[in-house]
């Protein structure tokens, strides 16, 4: 955006706020950079024009929390330049970010010149930031809060889950050896992948709740993986009145494949809620090599992401219209697509949704 059309700009009369706008140096920061530190010195405003940084602050036990988000046209920073205090926060690039950069001498020697009315507008307005940060930081308490109760609820349910787990694969592994047909032994097989697969749901909430993603990779045939994911849907998308097609692809690469498979059928899942039964449904899952990445989509026709959780859709517990569900599967699908050193993210419309899933080849 340009610089002189943002909001923080705008707190000034038009005489100096492009006084200002001159003041503004525009800096760049890749995913995940430490543009601040919690605790260093506030010698300068910033203004988020593109992307979105992520302000958090160091928790009791050591670990860093969210405390809120700025996206564009939003500032921060400035608490510390109006009042000489260190930071209160660390400020943190989620995703590339572009900043406007406003040192704290040229601003205060500006604000010293302006008069009373606009000092006390742009008072008001950081005002209602900082309640707003607080309103916010008092919601990712209570989240983690959920999470932790989720985690010890998951690590109950691994725990419970393994003598029932155990003997279904111990019946399963004795019939397939009885029966040699190879319709039994593919279907011996489906239901050892199923136990598998449960069992790998309940330890990735596990992980998930405990602010870690262990990944066992291996290179990987991706074509195995949609394999997997067209023979778990085929049937039951077919009965909801919905057509899945997954495109042939030749690209390897490494992954830990249970994970990246219930990715995939997070992202189907949440196709098929989203299309409902309205007719001519349709889901396509495909791949590509894109420069040094692995390409991966997964595209509906349904009506699109409501406009109101766009913005916070991969946090947890988010969801809109659903009668069930915890809101942790994009998050967790998004912790472990940037565990694979990856990125994730989507573009929607009222004619449907993409889901982009980026991974490095070798």
């Amino acid at each position: 955006m340009d610089v002189r059309s943002h909001r923080f700009i705008s707190h000034f009369p038009a005489a100096q706020g492009a006084l200002l706008a001159k003041e503004v140096r525009h800096v760049r920061f890749p995913h995940q950079a430490v543009i601040f530190q919690e605790d260093s010195p506030s010698n300068c405003i910033y203004l988020v024009l593109s992307g979105r940084v992520a302000l958090t602050k160091l928790a009791p036990g050591g670990a860093s929390q969210v405390i809120a988000y700025k996206g564009p046209d939003d500032y921060f920073g400035e608490l510390g330049v109006l009042d000489g205090s260190a930071r209160s926060t660390a400020a943190v690039a989620d995703g590339p970010v572009q900043l406007g950069r406003i040192a704290q001498k040229p601003f205060l020697r500006l604000l010293s010149q302006t008069s009373w009315h606009t000092v006390l507008r742009l008072f008001s307005h950081v005002s209602e930031n900082l309640r707003a940060t607080n309103e916010r930081y008092v919601t990712e308490v209570v989240r983690k809060e959920k999470i932790t109760l989720i985690g010890e609820m998951a690590n109950s349910m691994v725990h419970d889950f393994r003598g029932p787990f155990s003997t279904i694969k111990l019946a399963t592994e004795l019939l397939a050896k009885r029966d040699r047909k190879p319709e039994t032994q593919e279907l011996c097989a489906m239901i050892l992948r199923q136990v598998a697969r449960l069992g790998g749901m309940v330890e990735e909430v596990l992980d998930f709740a405990r602010g870690e993603t262990r990944l066992r990779l291996r290179v990987t045939r991706l074509a195995d993986v949609f394999s997997h994911l067209q023979e778990i849907n085929v049937a039951p998308l077919g009965r909801a009145g919905l057509k899945l097609q997954v495109k042939p692809t030749a690209l390897e690469l490494p992954l830990d494949a249970d994970r990246v498979l219930r990715v995939l059928q997070n992202l189907v899942n949440n196709a098929r809620e989203a299309i409902g039964p309205r007719p001519g449904g349709r889901i396509t899952v495909a791949a590509r090599r894109l420069r040094h990445q692995c390409h991966i989509t997964v595209t509906d026709n349904g009506p699109g992401v409501p406009r109101e959780i766009r913005s916070t859709l991969f946090e947890p517990f988010v969801s809109h219209g659903k009668t069930g569900g915890t809101g942790l599967g994009l998050a967790i699908a998004k912790a472990v697509i940037e565990a694979h050193h990856g990125a994730i993210d989507f573009t929607s419309t009222r004619a449907g949704t993409t889901f982009n899933i980026h991974l490095p080849l070798p």
